[in-house]
Protein backbone atom coordinates (compact mmCIF):
# COMPACT_ATOMS: atom_id res chain seq x y z
CA UNK A 1 0.00 0.00 0.00
CA UNK A 2 1.15 3.52 -0.66
CA UNK A 3 2.68 5.44 2.19
CA UNK A 4 1.65 8.85 0.90
CA UNK A 5 0.31 11.13 3.60
CA UNK A 6 -3.42 11.76 3.70
CA UNK A 7 -5.41 14.34 5.64
CA UNK A 8 -5.77 11.88 8.53
CA UNK A 9 -2.03 11.47 8.97
CA UNK A 10 0.42 13.61 10.88
CA UNK A 11 2.82 15.33 8.50
CA UNK A 12 6.00 15.14 10.53
CA UNK A 13 7.98 17.08 7.96
CA UNK A 14 10.40 15.87 5.31
CA UNK A 15 13.49 16.30 7.49
CA UNK A 16 12.03 14.33 10.38
CA UNK A 17 10.74 11.60 8.06
CA UNK A 18 14.20 11.38 6.51
CA UNK A 19 15.79 11.05 9.97
CA UNK A 20 13.33 8.38 11.04
CA UNK A 21 14.37 6.26 8.06
CA UNK A 22 18.09 6.97 8.53
CA UNK A 23 20.04 3.80 9.52
CA UNK A 24 21.56 3.93 13.01
CA UNK A 25 24.64 2.22 14.35
CA UNK A 26 24.46 -0.22 17.22
CA UNK A 27 25.78 2.41 19.62
CA UNK A 28 23.02 4.88 18.72
CA UNK A 29 20.40 2.17 19.08
CA UNK A 30 21.68 1.27 22.55
CA UNK A 31 21.68 4.96 23.47
CA UNK A 32 18.03 5.13 22.39
CA UNK A 33 17.22 2.16 24.61
CA UNK A 34 18.94 3.85 27.55
CA UNK A 35 17.10 7.14 27.00
CA UNK A 36 13.71 5.39 26.81
CA UNK A 37 14.51 3.36 29.94
CA UNK A 38 15.58 6.50 31.78
CA UNK A 39 12.32 8.19 30.81
CA UNK A 40 10.23 5.25 32.03
CA UNK A 41 12.08 4.91 35.34
CA UNK A 42 12.17 8.69 35.74
CA UNK A 43 8.40 9.03 35.38
CA UNK A 44 7.84 6.27 37.92
CA UNK A 45 10.33 7.85 40.34
CA UNK A 46 9.09 11.44 40.00
CA UNK A 47 5.49 10.37 40.61
CA UNK A 48 6.35 8.63 43.85
CA UNK A 49 7.82 5.29 42.87
CA UNK A 50 6.12 1.95 42.16
CA UNK A 51 2.57 1.50 43.43
CA UNK A 52 1.59 -0.52 46.47
CA UNK A 53 -1.83 -1.25 44.95
CA UNK A 54 -2.04 -4.95 44.02
CA UNK A 55 1.49 -5.68 45.25
CA UNK A 56 0.08 -8.53 47.34
CA UNK A 57 -0.54 -10.47 44.14
CA UNK A 58 3.19 -10.76 43.46
CA UNK A 59 5.52 -9.67 46.29
CA UNK A 60 4.79 -12.67 48.53
CA UNK A 61 5.43 -15.00 45.61
CA UNK A 62 8.64 -13.11 44.81
CA UNK A 63 9.94 -13.55 48.36
CA UNK A 64 8.90 -17.20 48.44
CA UNK A 65 10.70 -17.97 45.18
CA UNK A 66 13.78 -16.00 46.25
CA UNK A 67 14.11 -18.12 49.41
CA UNK A 68 13.16 -21.48 47.90
CA UNK A 69 9.71 -21.83 49.50
CA UNK A 70 7.69 -22.52 46.34
CA UNK A 71 4.63 -23.65 48.30
CA UNK A 72 4.32 -20.11 49.65
CA UNK A 73 4.22 -18.67 46.12
CA UNK A 74 0.88 -20.43 45.61
CA UNK A 75 -0.58 -21.28 49.02
CA UNK A 76 -3.90 -23.16 49.36
CA UNK A 77 -5.65 -19.99 50.55
CA UNK A 78 -4.74 -16.62 49.06
CA UNK A 79 -5.44 -13.18 50.43
CA UNK A 80 -9.01 -11.98 49.79
CA UNK A 81 -9.19 -10.14 46.45
CA UNK A 82 -5.45 -10.74 45.88
CA UNK A 83 -4.95 -14.10 44.15
CA UNK A 84 -1.35 -14.79 43.05
CA UNK A 85 -0.31 -14.04 39.49
CA UNK A 86 0.91 -16.39 36.77
CA UNK A 87 4.43 -17.73 37.34
CA UNK A 88 6.87 -16.21 34.84
CA UNK A 89 7.17 -12.81 36.51
CA UNK A 90 7.43 -14.45 39.94
CA UNK A 91 10.30 -16.64 38.75
CA UNK A 92 12.12 -13.65 37.25
CA UNK A 93 11.52 -11.29 40.17
CA UNK A 94 12.33 -14.02 42.69
CA UNK A 95 15.63 -14.66 40.95
CA UNK A 96 16.48 -10.95 40.96
CA UNK A 97 15.53 -10.66 44.65
CA UNK A 98 17.77 -13.61 45.49
CA UNK A 99 20.74 -12.26 43.51
CA UNK A 100 20.44 -8.72 44.91
CA UNK A 101 19.86 -9.97 48.47
CA UNK A 102 16.71 -7.97 49.15
CA UNK A 103 15.90 -8.14 52.86
CA UNK A 104 19.07 -10.09 53.65
CA UNK A 105 19.72 -8.10 56.82
CA UNK A 106 16.94 -10.04 58.56
CA UNK A 107 16.71 -13.83 58.39
CA UNK A 108 13.82 -15.07 56.27
CA UNK A 109 11.17 -17.11 58.17
CA UNK A 110 11.80 -20.83 58.43
CA UNK A 111 9.52 -23.44 56.88
CA UNK A 112 8.20 -24.31 60.34
CA UNK A 113 7.16 -20.71 61.06
CA UNK A 114 5.46 -20.43 57.67
CA UNK A 115 3.23 -23.31 58.66
CA UNK A 116 1.97 -26.45 56.88
CA UNK A 117 1.20 -25.62 53.23
CA UNK A 118 2.33 -22.09 54.10
CA UNK A 119 -1.00 -21.34 55.80
CA UNK A 120 0.72 -18.69 57.96
CA UNK A 121 2.89 -17.37 55.14
CA UNK A 122 1.20 -14.02 54.53
CA UNK A 123 1.29 -12.96 58.18
CA UNK A 124 4.84 -14.15 58.78
CA UNK A 125 6.26 -12.72 55.53
CA UNK A 126 4.51 -9.39 56.14
CA UNK A 127 6.18 -9.15 59.55
CA UNK A 128 9.55 -10.12 58.03
CA UNK A 129 9.31 -7.56 55.22
CA UNK A 130 8.51 -4.82 57.72
CA UNK A 131 11.66 -5.55 59.73
CA UNK A 132 13.84 -6.13 56.64
CA UNK A 133 12.56 -3.19 54.60
CA UNK A 134 11.96 -5.53 51.66
CA UNK A 135 8.75 -4.14 50.17
CA UNK A 136 10.00 -1.01 48.39
CA UNK A 137 13.08 -2.67 46.80
CA UNK A 138 10.86 -5.55 45.67
CA UNK A 139 8.45 -3.19 43.93
CA UNK A 140 11.32 -1.58 42.04
CA UNK A 141 12.00 -4.99 40.48
CA UNK A 142 8.79 -4.27 38.56
CA UNK A 143 10.80 -2.08 36.19
CA UNK A 144 12.04 -5.31 34.63
CA UNK A 145 8.63 -5.33 32.97
CA UNK A 146 9.69 -2.30 30.94
CA UNK A 147 12.85 -4.09 29.81
CA UNK A 148 10.76 -7.02 28.55
CA UNK A 149 8.40 -4.67 26.71
CA UNK A 150 11.29 -2.68 25.25
CA UNK A 151 12.99 -5.78 23.85
CA UNK A 152 9.65 -6.91 22.43
CA UNK A 153 9.14 -3.56 20.69
CA UNK A 154 12.67 -3.63 19.26
CA UNK A 155 12.25 -7.22 18.05
CA UNK A 156 8.98 -6.38 16.31
CA UNK A 157 10.33 -3.20 14.71
CA UNK A 158 13.33 -5.03 13.33
CA UNK A 159 11.23 -7.90 12.00
CA UNK A 160 8.88 -5.46 10.27
CA UNK A 161 11.52 -3.24 8.67
CA UNK A 162 11.40 -0.30 11.10
CA UNK A 163 14.32 -1.25 13.33
CA UNK A 164 17.92 -0.06 13.38
CA UNK A 165 16.84 3.37 12.17
CA UNK A 166 15.36 6.52 13.68
CA UNK A 167 12.01 4.83 14.12
CA UNK A 168 13.48 2.55 16.80
CA UNK A 169 14.46 5.09 19.49
CA UNK A 170 11.55 7.38 18.59
CA UNK A 171 9.04 4.56 19.07
CA UNK A 172 10.60 3.44 22.35
CA UNK A 173 10.46 6.98 23.74
CA UNK A 174 6.81 7.34 22.75
CA UNK A 175 5.91 3.98 24.30
CA UNK A 176 7.77 4.82 27.52
CA UNK A 177 5.72 8.02 27.84
CA UNK A 178 2.33 6.34 27.40
CA UNK A 179 0.39 6.53 30.71
CA UNK A 180 -1.10 3.01 30.40
CA UNK A 181 2.47 1.69 30.11
CA UNK A 182 4.12 3.33 33.13
CA UNK A 183 0.90 2.98 35.14
CA UNK A 184 1.51 -0.80 35.13
CA UNK A 185 4.27 -0.09 37.66
CA UNK A 186 3.58 3.37 39.05
CA UNK A 187 -0.19 3.36 39.63
CA UNK A 188 -1.10 -0.34 39.83
CA UNK A 189 1.56 -2.95 40.42
CA UNK A 190 1.09 -5.20 37.39
CA UNK A 191 4.53 -5.46 35.74
CA UNK A 192 3.55 -8.94 34.56
CA UNK A 193 1.36 -7.24 31.93
CA UNK A 194 4.43 -5.53 30.46
CA UNK A 195 6.33 -8.82 30.53
CA UNK A 196 3.49 -10.60 28.72
CA UNK A 197 3.29 -7.92 26.03
CA UNK A 198 7.06 -8.04 25.56
CA UNK A 199 7.09 -11.81 25.06
CA UNK A 200 4.06 -11.56 22.75
CA UNK A 201 5.79 -9.01 20.52
CA UNK A 202 8.91 -11.20 20.40
CA UNK A 203 6.70 -14.12 19.35
CA UNK A 204 5.20 -12.01 16.57
CA UNK A 205 8.70 -11.04 15.45
CA UNK A 206 9.68 -14.73 15.27
CA UNK A 207 6.55 -15.44 13.24
CA UNK A 208 7.46 -12.69 10.81
CA UNK A 209 10.91 -14.25 10.38
CA UNK A 210 9.47 -17.73 9.89
CA UNK A 211 10.78 -19.09 13.20
CA UNK A 212 7.61 -20.76 14.44
CA UNK A 213 9.33 -22.84 17.10
CA UNK A 214 10.65 -19.62 18.64
CA UNK A 215 7.19 -18.06 18.30
CA UNK A 216 5.66 -21.00 20.16
CA UNK A 217 8.18 -20.81 22.99
CA UNK A 218 7.77 -17.06 23.43
CA UNK A 219 3.99 -17.00 23.20
CA UNK A 220 3.83 -19.71 25.88
CA UNK A 221 5.98 -17.54 28.15
CA UNK A 222 3.67 -14.61 27.39
CA UNK A 223 0.57 -16.58 28.40
CA UNK A 224 2.35 -17.78 31.54
CA UNK A 225 3.00 -14.13 32.39
CA UNK A 226 -0.54 -12.83 31.87
CA UNK A 227 -3.48 -14.66 30.31
CA UNK A 228 -4.49 -11.85 27.93
CA UNK A 229 -1.57 -13.04 25.76
CA UNK A 230 -3.92 -15.78 24.54
CA UNK A 231 -5.36 -13.01 22.36
CA UNK A 232 -1.99 -12.96 20.59
CA UNK A 233 -1.42 -16.72 20.61
CA UNK A 234 -4.71 -17.41 18.80
CA UNK A 235 -4.11 -15.13 15.78
CA UNK A 236 -0.57 -16.48 15.39
CA UNK A 237 -1.91 -20.03 15.34
CA UNK A 238 -4.58 -19.36 12.73
CA UNK A 239 -2.43 -17.09 10.54
CA UNK A 240 0.53 -19.48 10.57
CA UNK A 241 1.22 -21.54 7.44
CA UNK A 242 -0.47 -24.92 7.74
CA UNK A 243 2.90 -26.68 7.54
CA UNK A 244 4.22 -24.75 10.57
CA UNK A 245 1.25 -24.92 12.94
CA UNK A 246 2.33 -28.22 14.46
CA UNK A 247 5.80 -26.83 15.22
CA UNK A 248 4.22 -23.75 16.80
CA UNK A 249 1.77 -25.73 18.94
CA UNK A 250 4.32 -28.35 20.04
CA UNK A 251 6.85 -25.68 21.02
CA UNK A 252 4.21 -23.78 23.00
CA UNK A 253 2.88 -26.87 24.78
CA UNK A 254 6.37 -28.16 25.56
CA UNK A 255 7.41 -24.81 27.03
CA UNK A 256 4.21 -24.63 29.04
CA UNK A 257 4.71 -28.15 30.38
CA UNK A 258 8.30 -27.43 31.40
CA UNK A 259 7.10 -24.51 33.51
CA UNK A 260 3.71 -25.74 34.72
CA UNK A 261 4.42 -29.35 35.70
CA UNK A 262 7.27 -28.64 38.15
CA UNK A 263 5.27 -25.79 39.69
CA UNK A 264 2.20 -27.97 40.00
CA UNK A 265 4.21 -30.62 41.85
CA UNK A 266 6.03 -28.13 44.09
CA UNK A 267 2.79 -26.33 45.04
CA UNK A 268 0.52 -29.40 45.27
CA UNK A 269 -1.41 -28.19 42.25
CA UNK A 270 -2.30 -24.80 43.75
CA UNK A 271 -0.44 -22.94 40.99
CA UNK A 272 -2.80 -24.27 38.33
CA UNK A 273 -5.59 -21.84 39.16
CA UNK A 274 -3.31 -18.81 38.75
CA UNK A 275 -1.97 -20.23 35.49
CA UNK A 276 -5.34 -21.08 33.92
CA UNK A 277 -7.67 -18.42 35.33
CA UNK A 278 -5.50 -15.54 36.49
CA UNK A 279 -6.23 -12.75 38.91
CA UNK A 280 -9.19 -11.03 37.28
CA UNK A 281 -11.95 -13.62 37.54
CA UNK A 282 -13.74 -12.12 40.54
CA UNK A 283 -17.11 -10.72 39.38
CA UNK A 284 -16.94 -7.56 41.45
CA UNK A 285 -19.09 -4.54 40.51
CA UNK A 286 -16.76 -2.55 38.29
CA UNK A 287 -19.13 -0.18 36.54
CA UNK A 288 -18.33 -1.52 33.05
CA UNK A 289 -21.03 -2.52 30.62
CA UNK A 290 -20.86 -6.25 31.33
CA UNK A 291 -20.76 -5.76 35.09
CA UNK A 292 -24.32 -4.45 34.87
CA UNK A 293 -25.45 -7.94 33.81
CA UNK A 294 -24.63 -9.24 37.31
CA UNK A 295 -23.25 -12.52 35.99
CA UNK A 296 -21.55 -15.10 38.20
CA UNK A 297 -19.87 -18.47 37.91
CA UNK A 298 -19.58 -20.20 34.55
CA UNK A 299 -21.63 -17.59 32.67
CA UNK A 300 -19.31 -14.85 33.90
CA UNK A 301 -16.17 -16.74 32.79
CA UNK A 302 -17.68 -17.60 29.42
CA UNK A 303 -18.60 -14.03 28.62
CA UNK A 304 -15.56 -12.21 29.96
CA UNK A 305 -12.81 -14.73 29.24
CA UNK A 306 -14.00 -17.14 26.54
CA UNK A 307 -15.96 -14.69 24.37
CA UNK A 308 -12.94 -12.51 23.45
CA UNK A 309 -10.98 -15.62 22.44
CA UNK A 310 -13.90 -16.94 20.40
CA UNK A 311 -14.25 -13.65 18.50
CA UNK A 312 -10.48 -13.58 17.96
CA UNK A 313 -10.63 -17.10 16.52
CA UNK A 314 -13.40 -16.08 14.11
CA UNK A 315 -11.59 -12.91 12.99
CA UNK A 316 -8.22 -14.63 12.52
CA UNK A 317 -9.76 -17.54 10.60
CA UNK A 318 -11.60 -15.14 8.29
CA UNK A 319 -8.47 -13.04 7.62
CA UNK A 320 -6.37 -16.16 7.00
CA UNK A 321 -8.96 -17.42 4.55
CA UNK A 322 -9.15 -14.07 2.74
CA UNK A 323 -5.44 -13.26 2.54
CA UNK A 324 -3.58 -16.55 2.91
CA UNK A 325 0.20 -16.05 3.40
CA UNK A 326 -0.27 -12.27 2.99
CA UNK A 327 -1.94 -12.24 6.41
CA UNK A 328 1.55 -12.29 7.96
CA UNK A 329 2.49 -8.94 6.45
CA UNK A 330 3.43 -6.52 9.25
CA UNK A 331 0.43 -4.21 8.95
CA UNK A 332 -2.08 -7.03 8.65
CA UNK A 333 -0.62 -9.09 11.49
CA UNK A 334 -0.37 -6.14 13.88
CA UNK A 335 -3.87 -4.97 12.99
CA UNK A 336 -5.37 -8.41 13.66
CA UNK A 337 -3.51 -8.63 16.97
CA UNK A 338 -4.57 -5.09 17.95
CA UNK A 339 -8.22 -5.90 17.28
CA UNK A 340 -7.87 -9.13 19.21
CA UNK A 341 -6.33 -7.32 22.19
CA UNK A 342 -9.06 -4.68 22.09
CA UNK A 343 -11.63 -7.43 22.67
CA UNK A 344 -10.37 -7.73 26.24
CA UNK A 345 -11.58 -4.18 26.86
CA UNK A 346 -14.92 -4.87 25.18
CA UNK A 347 -15.71 -7.84 27.42
CA UNK A 348 -14.11 -6.65 30.68
CA UNK A 349 -16.17 -6.10 33.83
CA UNK A 350 -13.62 -3.52 35.05
CA UNK A 351 -12.10 -0.54 33.25
CA UNK A 352 -8.66 0.25 34.65
CA UNK A 353 -5.91 2.35 33.09
CA UNK A 354 -3.33 -0.41 32.76
CA UNK A 355 -5.84 -2.59 30.88
CA UNK A 356 -5.34 -0.18 27.96
CA UNK A 357 -1.58 -0.83 27.83
CA UNK A 358 -1.62 -3.65 25.26
CA UNK A 359 -3.97 -1.81 22.89
CA UNK A 360 -2.11 1.50 23.23
CA UNK A 361 1.25 -0.12 22.43
CA UNK A 362 -0.29 -2.05 19.53
CA UNK A 363 -1.79 1.08 17.97
CA UNK A 364 1.52 2.93 18.17
CA UNK A 365 3.38 0.01 16.59
CA UNK A 366 0.68 -0.34 13.95
CA UNK A 367 1.11 3.26 12.86
CA UNK A 368 4.91 2.99 12.96
CA UNK A 369 4.83 -0.07 10.71
CA UNK A 370 2.64 1.88 8.28
CA UNK A 371 5.20 4.68 8.30
CA UNK A 372 3.03 7.50 9.59
CA UNK A 373 1.02 8.58 12.60
CA UNK A 374 -2.72 8.93 12.34
CA UNK A 375 -4.16 12.04 13.95
CA UNK A 376 -6.95 9.89 15.32
CA UNK A 377 -4.40 7.64 17.09
CA UNK A 378 -2.70 10.61 18.71
CA UNK A 379 -6.09 12.00 19.75
CA UNK A 380 -7.17 8.65 21.23
CA UNK A 381 -3.95 8.34 23.23
CA UNK A 382 -4.44 11.88 24.53
CA UNK A 383 -8.03 11.08 25.55
CA UNK A 384 -6.94 7.93 27.38
CA UNK A 385 -4.22 9.92 29.15
CA UNK A 386 -6.50 12.70 30.34
CA UNK A 387 -9.30 10.39 31.42
CA UNK A 388 -7.17 7.97 33.42
CA UNK A 389 -4.66 10.49 34.76
CA UNK A 390 -7.49 12.70 36.01
CA UNK A 391 -10.44 10.41 36.59
CA UNK A 392 -8.38 7.50 37.89
CA UNK A 393 -6.27 9.68 40.16
CA UNK A 394 -3.79 6.95 41.16
CA UNK A 395 -1.12 8.32 38.83
CA UNK A 396 -0.46 11.33 41.06
CA UNK A 397 -1.32 9.99 44.49
CA UNK A 398 2.29 9.12 45.31
CA UNK A 399 3.48 12.74 45.70
CA UNK A 400 2.21 15.67 47.72
CA UNK A 401 1.91 17.93 44.70
CA UNK A 402 0.06 15.26 42.74
CA UNK A 403 -3.31 16.93 43.21
CA UNK A 404 -2.10 20.10 41.53
CA UNK A 405 -0.61 18.17 38.63
CA UNK A 406 -3.79 16.13 38.30
CA UNK A 407 -5.84 19.30 37.85
CA UNK A 408 -3.28 20.64 35.38
CA UNK A 409 -3.30 17.60 33.05
CA UNK A 410 -6.63 18.42 31.33
CA UNK A 411 -5.41 21.95 30.62
CA UNK A 412 -2.19 20.58 29.11
CA UNK A 413 -4.32 18.43 26.80
CA UNK A 414 -7.12 20.82 25.88
CA UNK A 415 -4.86 23.66 24.71
CA UNK A 416 -2.93 21.60 22.10
CA UNK A 417 -6.19 19.97 20.99
CA UNK A 418 -7.82 23.34 20.38
CA UNK A 419 -4.68 24.65 18.62
CA UNK A 420 -4.62 21.63 16.29
CA UNK A 421 -8.34 22.14 15.60
CA UNK A 422 -7.82 25.81 14.79
CA UNK A 423 -4.89 25.12 12.47
CA UNK A 424 -6.90 22.43 10.71
CA UNK A 425 -9.77 24.86 10.12
CA UNK A 426 -7.46 27.61 8.86
CA UNK A 427 -5.89 25.17 6.39
CA UNK A 428 -9.30 24.17 5.09
CA UNK A 429 -9.07 20.55 6.21
CA UNK A 430 -11.96 18.13 6.14
CA UNK A 431 -14.44 18.67 8.96
CA UNK A 432 -14.67 14.95 9.77
CA UNK A 433 -11.02 14.96 10.80
CA UNK A 434 -11.81 17.55 13.46
CA UNK A 435 -13.95 15.08 15.37
CA UNK A 436 -11.11 13.29 17.25
CA UNK A 437 -9.54 16.55 18.42
CA UNK A 438 -12.87 18.09 19.40
CA UNK A 439 -13.61 14.91 21.36
CA UNK A 440 -10.27 15.20 23.17
CA UNK A 441 -10.94 18.86 23.97
CA UNK A 442 -14.40 17.97 25.27
CA UNK A 443 -13.00 15.20 27.50
CA UNK A 444 -10.33 17.51 28.88
CA UNK A 445 -12.79 20.34 29.52
CA UNK A 446 -15.21 18.04 31.32
CA UNK A 447 -12.43 16.75 33.54
CA UNK A 448 -10.89 20.16 34.17
CA UNK A 449 -14.14 21.98 34.89
CA UNK A 450 -15.52 19.21 37.10
CA UNK A 451 -12.39 18.76 39.26
CA UNK A 452 -14.24 16.23 41.41
CA UNK A 453 -16.51 13.51 40.10
CA UNK A 454 -19.95 14.15 41.62
CA UNK A 455 -21.92 11.73 39.46
CA UNK A 456 -22.47 8.04 40.01
CA UNK A 457 -19.05 6.32 39.68
CA UNK A 458 -20.42 3.24 37.91
CA UNK A 459 -22.22 5.35 35.31
CA UNK A 460 -19.03 7.30 34.61
CA UNK A 461 -17.01 4.08 34.18
CA UNK A 462 -19.63 2.66 31.81
CA UNK A 463 -19.60 5.88 29.78
CA UNK A 464 -15.82 6.08 29.51
CA UNK A 465 -15.60 2.44 28.49
CA UNK A 466 -17.88 3.11 25.53
CA UNK A 467 -16.23 6.40 24.57
CA UNK A 468 -12.68 5.02 24.69
CA UNK A 469 -12.97 1.36 23.72
CA UNK A 470 -15.15 1.77 20.62
CA UNK A 471 -12.77 4.25 18.92
CA UNK A 472 -9.86 2.01 19.97
CA UNK A 473 -11.41 -0.95 18.19
CA UNK A 474 -12.03 1.17 15.10
CA UNK A 475 -8.43 2.41 15.07
CA UNK A 476 -7.16 -1.16 15.35
CA UNK A 477 -9.44 -2.45 12.60
CA UNK A 478 -8.98 0.44 10.14
CA UNK A 479 -5.64 -0.69 8.63
CA UNK A 480 -6.94 -4.25 8.37
CA UNK A 481 -9.94 -2.99 6.44
CA UNK A 482 -7.63 -1.02 4.13
CA UNK A 483 -5.49 -4.12 3.55
CA UNK A 484 -8.53 -6.20 2.64
CA UNK A 485 -9.82 -3.53 0.25
CA UNK A 486 -6.40 -3.28 -1.36
CA UNK A 487 -6.31 -7.05 -1.82
CA UNK A 488 -9.76 -6.96 -3.41
CA UNK A 489 -8.66 -4.25 -5.85
CA UNK A 490 -5.57 -6.28 -6.79
CA UNK A 491 -7.67 -9.38 -7.42
CA UNK A 492 -10.18 -7.39 -9.45
CA UNK A 493 -7.38 -5.89 -11.55
CA UNK A 494 -5.91 -9.33 -12.15
CA UNK A 495 -9.21 -10.77 -13.26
Amino acid sequence: MANALTTNQVDVGPRLRSWLMQPLSRSWCVLGWCVATTIFVGIVAVLGGPAFIDTSESVYGTWAVAHGHMACAYPPVSLPDYPPIAPVYLLVSGGIAAITGIGHTVAFPSAASLGPDCDKGFVVMTRWSGHAGALVPTTWIGCVGWLALMFGVVAWLRASGRGRCGWEPATLIVVACLPPVWMCVQSYFHPQDLVAMGFALCAMACARRGSWIGAGILVALAVLSQQFALLVAVPLLLLAPASRRISYVVAALTTGALVVLPLAMLTSGHALRAITVGTGDNPVPGGAVLSELQLHGASFVLLTRVAPIAVSVALSWWVARRLGPAALRPVTLMSVVAVSLSLRLVFEQLVVAYYFMALAVSLVLLDVVRGHLRRSTVAWLAAVAVVFCFFGGQAFNGVEWGGYLRRLVPLLIVVPALVVTLLHVLRGGSSRHLVPWLAVAACALLMWMGHVDTTDHRLVVWLWQVLLVVPGVVLAAGPLYDELRHEDRVETGMT
